[in-house]
């Protein structure tokens, strides 16, 4: 490694010199970089607006089919025998009583001294028609049971073990069918060492049956104790049967129900209501991500107004960048073509054909106003147009319905705004990078050559300055001799 003194001979500052130089040589390359630095600055304004379009799209999403806009509650007289939930039911009242739960078949066998030894000895189980052998290899309860699961998708029961925890013979078989539709026999030819029978003795605690329900007298059969398909959008979980205000007359063999004098079964009131509180917040969201949009637009025109900040965000003050797409042909064609769906008549078999008579306004500087008050009474009095007007009928799709569409476009992943400028940066920022490179190896071998011809200075004027004190000294011997 050399080491150099800046002047020690001239004395001038060459490696002030020689930076002042670069920098005038730099300059063409710090215009390339400042282009690189405007664009990628540019690709994140329009990052940052496209978070906002997707908070609007997420918006209107959730109001773009009927299912997610008829917004439906339900309430219950009673909650003794059923629950229910709704998110879309048909807005009406039932009266609903429960006659039979459903439940599976259960089937219980003797008790056993262990689960782990051979207390089974040899022979066959028959489960539904499935004969399992039992051999000195699987002969415990435990290895049993796993026989049985095993094939428990042909006979569909399933075996599992209980311990009573008694002192004698406390552990057992337990057969569980698959569902209120499986019944099931259980058979054994089992014998000990000695050739004595070894009986299960298996006895049903439960038998299969389905669920039954009477909804507005009309009989309801289900698999299942929870009905999701009687009453649309509408689900039903049973917790018990009705109680009766008489039993009625027992005929043997012959469902209560259908006794000549069946039992007279509690009712309980079930009433499917608009839950105008959910769709009207749904519709406050989609008009604050609509108005974020339009206010980050605006960030770029303060002199109208327009702030340069969102102190909504969450992480406090964000710098908006709208100022880096002012006047770009992209945003504006975007905003135009939100304007336009928002004032767009919808041609459906409602009341309301636009926005504007809910209650959603459109401010001068584009930004929209909700009338709460003209909103609720549209809420209140039309919830069905309601409906119609934002996820559209049989005839004609609804104002969200086209929100949903244009901003699924806008936001393409592949095709999208933020898509096409992030291509187009990617190609750029390559083409800067080059341009970049080049140019600084050009650079460098400036610096390099102007570095080498300030030291060849220094070193010539060394040598003239020791040529000069040499004829200095000659000259004074010269005379100190006269």
């Amino acid at each position: 490694m050399s080491i150099t003194f800046s002047g020690l001979a001239s004395g001038l500052d060459t490696d002030k010199i020689v930076k002042e130089l670069m920098a005038i040589e730099r300059a063409p390359q710090d215009r390339v970089k400042a282009r690189k630095d405007e664009a990628t600055k540019r690709l994140e304004a329009f990052s940052q607006f496209k978070t906002r379009l997707d908070a609007l799209k997420t918006a209107a999403g959730d109001m773009n089919v009927t299912s997610e806009v008829r917004s439906t509650k339900v309430t219950l007289s009673s909650e003794d025998s059923l629950s229910a939930t709704s998110s879309s039911g048909e807005i009406g009242s039932y009266n609903i009583s429960v006659a039979q739960l459903s439940q599976v078949q259960k089937t219980i066998t003797d008790g056993f001294s262990s689960s782990t030894t051979g207390v089974l000895g040899t022979g066959t189980i028959t489960v539904n028609g499935k004969v399992i052998t039992v051999s000195a290899d699987n002969n415990s309860l435990s290895k049993v049971m796993q026989s049985i699961n095993e094939q428990s998708e042909t006979t569909g029961v399933q075996a599992s073990i209980i311990n009573t925890g008694s002192a004698v013979n406390p552990y057992h078989l337990v057969f569980t069918g698959e569902d209120s539709d499986t019944s099931f026999v259980i058979a054994s030819n089992l014998l000990d060492g000695v050739g004595a029978p070894i009986n299960l003795n298996p006895t049903n605690v439960q038998t299969a049956q389905e669920a039954v329900v009477f909804i507005d007298g009309i009989e309801v059969v289900s698999k299942t104790n929870t009905i999701s398909d009687a009453i649309s959008g509408v689900t039903l979980n049973l917790n018990e049967v009705s109680s009766t205000s008489s039993s009625g007359t027992p005929e043997v063999g012959v469902d209560p129900w259908d006794w000549a004098d069946p039992p007279v079964y509690s009712k309980t009131k079930l009433e499917v209501q608009a839950d105008t509180g959910a769709l009207k917040e749904k519709i406050t969201t989609f008009v604050t991500a609509y108005n974020d949009v339009m206010d980050w637009i605006l960030s770029g025109y303060e002199e109208f107004g327009g702030s340069s900040t969102d102190s909504a965000s969450s992480d406090g003050e964000e710098e908006l960048l709208g100022s880096m797409l002012r006047g770009d042909s992209t945003i504006n064609g975007i905003k135009r073509q939100l304007q336009n769906t928002l004032t767009d008549t919808v041609d459906n078999s409602g009341t309301f054909k636009i926005l504007s008579e809910i209650g959603i306004t459109t401010n001068l500087d584009g930004t929209l106003s909700q009338d709460n008050t003209t909103l609720d009474e549209a809420l209140k009095d039309n919830f069905e147009d309601m409906v119609s007007l934002l996820s559209g009928d049989d005839e004609e799709d609804g104002v969200m319905k086209n929100f949903n569409s244009l901003l699924l476009d806008v936001t393409n992943g592949s095709t999208g705004m933020y898509a096409i400028q992030k291509d187009a940066y990617d190609i750029a920022e390559e083409r800067y990078d080059t341009q970049i490179s080049t140019m600084e190896t050009r650079l460098e071998k400036r610096e390099k050559a102007l570095r080498a011809q300030f030291t060849a200075m220094e070193n010539l004027v060394s040598s003239l300055n020791a040529q000069g004190d040499f004829l200095t000294q000659q000259l004074n011997a010269l005379n100190g001799n006269n």
